[in-house]
């Protein structure tokens, strides 16, 4: 204890001055402790805990968020496959729609040529029919100045008929 009267003598400082001060620091402390340092912790855990709940909802939101940008993607596939099918039934239609059209044209070109045929052929037959019938009567004036006298008509049509006959033999 000599050693610790001795450092007071030298210093000026009282043991009943240390215990003092260490007794008011105990009391400082406990003030703090109760005052300052309760409020601080609660609110320091208040604010750990209102962490903790935002990184859990960001955590929460990022995982939605993945979520829908994998069914966003997945939608956007489904919609560049049902694009793709879509083009490849149109353009499957329309070589369809070609191929009609073009069947179309040529069957009514077919239709336009037979028809064509039919007319030229009845052309033809009407105009053997009315020089058959010229000839008839051209005949029959030959024939009637030839032999002088004047046959019936019903004989003149027989003969002109047997004529023409025989030309076409």
């Amino acid at each position: 204890m000599t050693n610790i009267l001795f450092a007071a003598e030298k210093s000026d400082l009282y043991l009943g001055d240390t215990i003092y001060y260490l007794v008011l620091f105990a009391i400082l402390l406990l003030a703090v402790k109760h005052f300052a340092w309760g409020p601080v912790t609660d609110m320091m855990e208040k604010r750990r805990q209102q962490v903790i709940e935002d990184i859990d909802k960001a955590a929460d939101e990022r995982k939605k968020a993945e979520i829908l940008a994998g069914e966003r993607e997945e939608q956007l596939k489904s919609s560049r496959q049902e694009a793709t099918q879509i083009l490849s039934t149109a353009k499957t239609n329309a070589e369809a729609a070609g191929k009609d059209i073009l069947n179309q044209a040529n069957e009514e070109a077919k239709n336009i040529r037979e028809k064509a045929k039919a007319d030229a052929i009845q052309a033809k037959s009407d105009a053997l029919n009315e020089a058959q019938a010229q000839v008839a009567d051209i005949s029959v004036q030959i024939a009637e100045k030839v032999i002088a006298k004047n046959l019936s008509a019903a004989d003149q049509k027989d003969l002109v008929d047997q004529f023409i006959k025989g030309l076409n033999k």
